[in-house]
């Protein structure tokens, strides 16, 4: 929007200018018509006015340019495409670094692991276990897998493993694909759509100014014509000039001249200290809204959590199973239990991120947490052990297979190799027939099996991600053997027999302060409600964690509130209304009750899409009455951001 457009929407927009302006304009037809010298106060009242406009107006453009500065410093990185061109007469396919902005439907584009993804791509081509970020659109804090297997039917596109969208990121592996759309037509550009398509929501202080100027102005016609009733009544005969003077100043005496400055000023000052505590303010009567708030909606993924995933547990064998937090006191070296030492050195050995130029761990968001745990117990020593047992061979993790493996030459004994198991849990245990004690082994019973088991589901209730680790020791093999073999019945190796390590917990950790944040929150008697494309299970978890749910509260509800205090987005879907919001909407009584529960008792909502974000910000604005605050980090959060009266973007 052209900023000067926008100086004059704040100056001369607004009932309340428009009614000081009148003011101004009476005044001065009176001093012409009457042939009064009195111009010194609409001049003045005419300079508080286009003063408090143009500090408003700054204020504002200040917050715009600081946030396009911010995006500014996101540089635009190139895209490697493949195209025709014609070299001495014959047409040859080409590979050219071009801007994302110049992309067209139907190239074939290139990704790598850290690459931005450009537009919409089908997959035509992709590395075994390429995975991508979708956090910014879905919401799920973990790593999607990526394959060329064209989905089934009834598949609905955002959910399609073949398809990467604009917006997001590769963590793993290579690919191409077919572009198939650009701009506006993409997934990111559908819910660009959505937000254009929703209403403005007015802010507390524009309601109540404006409730505000239709009283004053009630009142000031009213004691304008009064004046005017009662000098023509009054029996001092006086000259109209003079009758309509008195009228006029009893009308103007009402009007509050000073409340824009004061309201403006004041605002501006808030606006101020919010900027030191690294806010910024778009529009500054956001600030007065803020203070009315009364149910909170905030995004789970970089909003309440760090965004990051962490090594947060671990389980290994030690006269008995145990569990560690994998923090730096607890876990840190110099290790002493070797049962950790050998998972640690598992997770170093079987890992695929790599250091980049500025020697950060980069690659899946899961390898990296656990490398960096890892490293946590060997230090400095990490980057030796790997160069004494350097990889051989490598089964990259599929979908099917569920597990990673990883096999090792020992650089202390010729002949020797260390096979690296890691996977999902139900997967590595079925082939493991030992157990790692300490610097032993010993048989899996069933007993042992059952408390790993027993340690699995105490972890994967609390919200974690776990990965098992296992080995097995090859010995007796040439030096330049040769491994070979997909999956367990084409290798030429042992697949059976591993020896059970450890287990490794990960989850997307709560941010520091949360908590307390939601503490104050709940003093001030403000709803704090999560709104999560996550798991409903690992969003109750973080939920309980950061005292969202109270611990066990959940078992002490009645059946009839409990089945709508964790809300999941495929039974949202059966109760959506048509159109923005609620107030026009054809609602049968089912449905209607449906949403009265659910703005008086939901306290998490999960798996939810962009439009049942937007859809739940509305239910408590129009159903439950709330002035609604929005955090969020993610596109997916931009059309609740906006249908919110206050909306708070994270980042």
């Amino acid at each position: 929007e052209d900023i000067f457009l926008m100086l004059l929407k704040q100056v001369f927009g607004g009932l309340f200018n428009i009614m000081l302006w009148i003011c101004v304009a009476c005044e001065l037809t009176l001093a012409v018509i009457f042939e009064k010298d009195d111009t010194v106060t609409p001049l003045i009242l005419s300079m508080v006015i286009v003063a408090s406009g143009t500090l408003q107006w700054w204020t504002e453009l200040q917050a715009e340019s600081m946030m396009e500065s911010l995006q500014n410093m996101q540089r635009t990185e190139l895209v490697c495409v493949f195209r025709n061109t014609f070299q001495g007469g014959k047409k040859v396919v080409q590979e050219q670094w071009i801007e994302p902005g110049d992309l067209v439907p139907g190239e074939l584009v290139v990704l790598e692991a850290g690459d931005k993804i450009p537009a919409d791509i089908r997959i035509t081509f992709c590395t075994e276990g390429a995975e991508v970020d979708n956090a910014a659109l879905t919401g799920e804090s973990l790593p999607e897998a990526r394959t060329v297997e064209v989905e089934g039917e009834g598949v609905a596109v955002h959910e399609a493993h073949n398809v990467c969208f604009f917006g997001t990121t590769v963590l793993k592996g290579k690919m191409k694909g077919i572009v198939f759309a650009t701009g506006d037509d993409t997934f990111l550009g559908q819910i660009n759509e959505t937000m254009t398509q929703c209403a403005r929501t007015r802010s507390t202080l524009e309601m109540q100014i404006e409730h505000f100027v239709h009283v004053i102005a009630y009142v000031a016609m009213a004691v304008g014509l009064l004046s005017l009733v009662a000098n023509l009544m009054s029996p001092v005969k006086r000259p109209i000039d003079l009758i309509l003077e008195n009228a006029a100043t009893a009308f103007f005496a009402q009007v509050p001249e000073g409340l824009l400055p004061t309201v403006t000023i004041s605002l501006m000052i808030a606006s101020t200290r919010m900027v030191r505590r690294k806010v910024l303010v778009r529009k500054i009567d956001a600030i007065e809204t803020l203070g009315c708030v009364s149910v909170l909606c905030s995004d789970k993924t970089g909003t309440l959590t760090s965004g990051c995933m962490t090594a947060t547990d671990i389980v290994t064998h030690a006269d008995g199973f145990a569990t560690c937090r994998c923090t730096e006191n607890e876990w840190a070296a110099p290790v002493q239990n070797a049962s950790v030492l050998s998972l640690a050195q598992c997770g170093i050995l079987n890992n695929s991120s790599k250091p980049n130029r500025e020697g950060v761990m980069a690659g899946s968001p899961t390898e990296v947490a656990i490398m960096e745990a890892c490293t946590r117990v060997f230090g400095d020593d990490r980057m030796q052990y790997q160069e004494q047992n350097p990889q051989v061979f490598e089964i990259p993790f599929n979908s099917e297979t569920k597990w990673m493996l990883t096999i090792h030459a020992d650089g202390l004994r010729p002949g020797a190799f260390r096979m690296v198991l890691k996977g999902a849990p139900e997967r590595v245990l079925a082939m493991c027939t030992r157990v790692l004690n300490e610097s032993s082994t010993v048989e899996l019973s069933d007993q042992r099996r059952g408390e790993i088991n027993t340690h699995l589901h105490k972890l994967m209730s609390g919200g974690r991600r776990v990965l098992c680790f296992a080995e097995m020791r090859l010995d007796g093999y040439a030096d330049d053997f040769v491994f070979e073999g997909s999956s367990p019945e084409k290798c030429n190796f042992p697949m059976e027999g591993f020896t059970w390590v450890g287990l490794i917990g990960l989850e997307d950790p709560p941010k520091e302060g949360v908590k307390d944040a939601i503490a104050v929150l709940d003093d001030a008697s403000c709803k704090t409600v999560m709104v999560t494309g996550d798991h409903p299970t690992t969003a109750q978890a973080i939920a309980t964690r950061i005292g969202i749910l109270k611990p066990g509260e959940l078992d002490r509800m009645p059946q009839e509130i409990r089945d709508y205090t964790v809300i999941a987005g495929g039974d949202l879907a059966k109760y959506l209304p048509g159109g923005d919001g609620f107030e026009n909407a054809a609602f049968d009584d089912e449905q209607m009750e449906f949403w009265r529960k659910t703005v008086q008792h939901a306290r998490v909502f999960a798996r939810v899409s962009p439009v049942h974000k937007r859809v739940i910000v509305r239910a408590y604005q129009q159903i439950g009455g709330a002035i609604v605050a929005m955090t969020g980090d993610g596109v997916n959060d931009a059309p609740a951001l906006k249908a919110a009266e206050v909306g708070v973007a994270m980042g």
